[in-house]
């Protein structure tokens, strides 16, 4: 009986020792993450070739503008089928490059479009449309500052200074006391 038992185990360890020749483990990244990690051409092919990709998309254009490209982000928004258009983190960076061009009421019409958008989208389905808590709340900082500006009746093309001013002022914490 020990001698089976034996062939048993060794059996088994041979039959996963085979098995583990034909199945190949890979390592799978976070669809942000990995396109994060793409070099700016590959991330440009990827979404010409998907450009229904919204991951793919926000990154390309946050890489955009971080290379101070803004035209090229409006340019490459206006060519995005229109569910992307609509994503909220897509709106916000549509509406920074706007704002850098110097349109700052069309930014804030952008601004002002994401949130009553993500107003309407349920809790559930909020991260998928770009709509998760941290875009919701940039977008208010974001709308604040251009609203701002179009009193001021300033741009940050016209007034850098002025306009940096009125990005300090919209995420100028809120006290509230009682008295």
């Amino acid at each position: 009986m020990e001698i089976r038992t034996q062939m048993a185990v060794v059996g088994a360890l041979a039959a996963v020792w085979v098995g583990g020749q034909w199945v190949r483990v890979r390592p799978m990244l976070d669809r942000a993450t990995e396109a994060e990690r793409m070099a700016l051409g590959a991330l440009e092919q990827r979404v010409a070739q998907h450009p229904d990709d919204a991951i793919a998309t926000r990154v390309l254009l946050r890489r955009y503008l971080d290379h101070g490209m803004p035209r090229v982000v409006t340019d490459t928004v206006r060519r995005a089928p229109a569910g992307i258009q609509r994503d909220g983190v897509v709106s916000l960076l549509w509406a920074r490059a706007e704002e850098r061009l110097g349109n700052v009421s069309a930014a804030n019409a952008l601004v002002t479009g994401a949130l009553g958008r993500c107003g309407a989208v349920p809790d559930t389905l909020a991260d998928g449309a770009g709509c998760d808590v941290r875009t919701q709340t940039e977008l208010t900082i974001e709308g604040a500052a251009l609203e701002r500006m179009i009193e001021w009746h300033i741009t940050p093309v016209t007034d850098p200074a002025r306009a940096s001013v009125a990005h300090e002022i919209a995420t100028r914490p809120v006290r509230i006391t009682t008295r």
